[in-house]
């Protein structure tokens, strides 16, 4: 053609489908392409591995989205980005957890379970429950420090508080005490004491004829009888 062709409101007929951008085109082929202006797709579309490039933000629920946009708001299933606000599940759980490795990794259940179980056996090997009786495997020491609020004594091996011990002196053991020799000899033994082979030590040498003597004094009375003695008379020998 040299010139434009004026249908003069005719119709071309039976036109082939368009092989070049430049061919004329049916209606039935243009009807089974999309208007650039939008509109609703008959069936599905197959993409033959290539991509759909520079889509906007998706603002409906079943809108295309971009790569940027998942990577965004939504978790990667593969752990490559994070969550950048706190997850509410919804009164739902979180299942298929594995053991935690790190300090802030998520704990599972059993791990949980396994480590209170742990510590409980521990508070049980180490520890007295102070709301059951227990018993003790071993001496305890409370380095300088006090038992507190310790209630009256009910049976023979239980602890004793001052106030009770105090009581118990001035009550009910004042008898055992007064047939006690005090330390300040105020007090006088009312029978014989056995030693039971055991010695009196440090006694200073006798002055009444009742005292203990010591065994020096003892032992310089044999071997000088006259000088340990206070003689104040003539002693006449006979021939």
């Amino acid at each position: 053609m040299a010139r434009d062709l004026n249908m003069d409101g005719h119709h071309i007929s039976y036109l082939r489908a368009p092989e070049q951008n430049h061919h004329a085109a049916s209606k039935g082929y243009t009807d089974t392409k999309l208007s650039l202006q939008g509109g609703d797709m008959q069936g599905g579309i197959g993409m033959g591995g290539n991509r759909i490039s520079h889509l906007g933000e998706p603002e409906q629920n079943n809108d295309a989205v971009r790569l940027s946009s998942a990577n965004h708001f939504y978790l990667r299933r593969d752990g490559s980005n994070w969550m950048r606000n706190d997850l509410s599940v919804g009164g739902h759980r979180v299942t298929g957890m594995p053991n935690p490795q790190k300090d802030q990794d998520g704990v599972n259940k059993r791990t949980l379970d396994d480590l209170i179980q742990a510590q409980q056996l521990y508070f049980e090997e180490h520890f007295v429950p102070a709301d059951a009786v227990s018993q003790l495997r071993g001496p305890v020491s409370f380095n300088g420090q006090k038992i507190l609020n310790l209630g009256g004594p009910i049976n023979n091996d239980d602890a004793v508080n001052l106030r009770t011990l105090q009581s118990e002196i001035s009550q009910n053991n004042m008898r055992e005490l007064m047939n006690c020799i005090r330390l300040d000899g105020s007090s006088e033994t009312t029978n014989d004491l056995t030693m039971s082979d055991n010695r009196i030590t440090n006694l200073v040498n006798p002055t009444s004829p009742k005292d203990a003597a010591t065994k020096k004094y003892v032992d310089d009375l044999i071997t000088n009888p006259v000088a340990a003695s206070n003689i104040k008379h003539k002693i006449i020998i006979e021939q």
